[in-house]
């Protein structure tokens, strides 16, 4: 009897063994330690996708004042937050959102900006889907680089679509939105057929490096579905590093009404060569637009009804900067511009002044400037000068201008 009872308890005690092993290791099966990849995947999906939030903002001050009869100094702002917030889901899955508030005041309304859905397989392949913004051949001269205005390659185009980047070539495709879905401005060449919703973009780059020097040529084509309701835009992005030397150019491509012999092709040259000396930087530019003859069937694309995406046929600055303390920078500048699009006019001004950059800390920069204006051109002083002047009206007098300019990042 007694060794019935002992057999079945080494029975019992082998098979609550078994139990035990088979227990264990399917709650070891579990444990990261045996399938690591699984195990993340499974942690990232518990905690949730991963946000990052960040930013910058800028508040503008600008003061003017002329030496006209009427001395009065006037001022003005401008102000710019944008918040972009980045999902990560996993290693290929992400999204992106922007919200922008900008305007020449000190409240600007806040706006969405756009939002798409990444898919990236390694470094070299990107596939998105959503809302997208191009542009090709921005100014780095700080009076026009805001691409949302100005460019010499095309300003910004808003759209909604696909977006496919592989290899350093870039395709998109989509709708017209926002600004980008309104047909045309009353100076553009072609009928104006507001509130359709119809128009449709291709963007098409491809970037390529050669011993260090970047090429970037590119074509971007807009139509709005209507009788010679299109533009074009092609042409040339670079950026050379020749030791010392860093020589930014574009050369851009500018037509509406393709199927037709007029308006003629804008054509637009920009070089900004840069010259870094450590404690001296030298920058420098030149810029030529080529117009048809009559302005009346050119090119010209407006950005609102007082800006233009070429703010004028011709300009050329320099600014030589000296590093007086590791947070102060001084900048010597001189720009020379013509202040219209209509070659035929004298309406130049000649600008001096310094610029003054402080950065005490980690992404907050301050800029100051002082200017004087020197308007040159008998036309300053015709009645009707106003019609012509494609920038600021200075007026015959000579002006001066103040403005201090704070950007910090998040």
């Amino acid at each position: 009897m007694k060794t019935i009872k002992l057999t079945a308890m080494a029975f019992g005690l082998a098979a609550a063994n078994v139990f035990a092993q088979e227990a264990t290791t399917a709650q070891t099966a579990n444990q990261p330690a045996v399938e690591p990849t699984k195990a993340t995947d499974v942690t990232v999906e518990k905690k949730g996708p991963e946000l990052k939030v960040s930013g910058k903002a800028e508040f503008d001050a600008y003061a003017q004042a002329s030496t006209a009869q009427d001395q009065r100094i006037y001022h003005s702002y401008a102000s710019t937050i944008d918040v972009d917030f980045n999902v990560k889901f996993n290693k290929n899955w992400s999204a992106f959102a922007e919200i922008e508030a900008d305007g020449d005041d000190e409240a600007p309304h806040v706006t969405y900006k756009k939002a798409y859905v990444q898919y990236n397989r390694g470094d070299n392949f990107i596939l998105r889907v959503g809302d997208f913004t191009f542009s090709e051949g921005a100014f780095t001269f700080y009076n026009y680089d805001d691409a949302g205005i100005y460019a010499a390659g095309m300003r910004e185009h808003d759209i909604r679509g696909l977006d496919l980047q592989f290899n350093g070539l870039q395709f998109g495709v989509g709708f017209g939105r926002g600004n980008n879905d309104v047909s045309c401005l009353n100076s553009e060449s072609f009928p104006c057929d507001y509130g359709e919703s119809k128009s449709y973009d291709v963007h098409l780059a491809y970037q390529f490096d050669i011993a260090g020097q970047t090429f970037r040529p590119f074509v971007h084509y807009k139509s709005w579905q209507n009788k010679d309701a299109n533009e074009l835009h092609a042409g040339l992005h670079t950026d050379l590093l020749l030791g010392p030397f860093d020589i930014h150019a574009v050369y851009g491509l500018h037509a509406d009404r393709l199927k037709k012999s007029y308006p003629n092709a804008t054509h637009a040259l920009l070089a900004e060569p840069t010259l870094n000396l450590g404690r001296v930087f030298i920058k420098t530019g030149i810029f030529f637009a080529f117009f048809d003859d009559d302005m009346d069937k050119a090119t010209i694309h407006e950005t609102s009804a007082t800006y233009y995406e070429i703010p004028e046929y011709k300009f050329a600055y320099g600014e030589v900067d000296f590093k007086a303390l590791d947070v102060f920078t001084i900048g010597l500048i001189g720009e020379w511009h013509t202040n219209t699009l209509d070659n035929s006019k004298e309406l130049g001004s000649v600008n001096f002044g310094t610029r003054l950059y402080f950065n005490p800390v980690k992404n907050l920069d301050m800029t100051g400037f002082v200017k004087a204006i020197i308007p040159v051109g008998d036309d300053w002083k015709k009645g009707e000068h106003s019609n012509w002047v494609s920038t600021t009206d200075y007026g015959k007098d000579v002006s001066f201008n103040f403005g201090l300019e704070t950007v910090f990042k998040f």
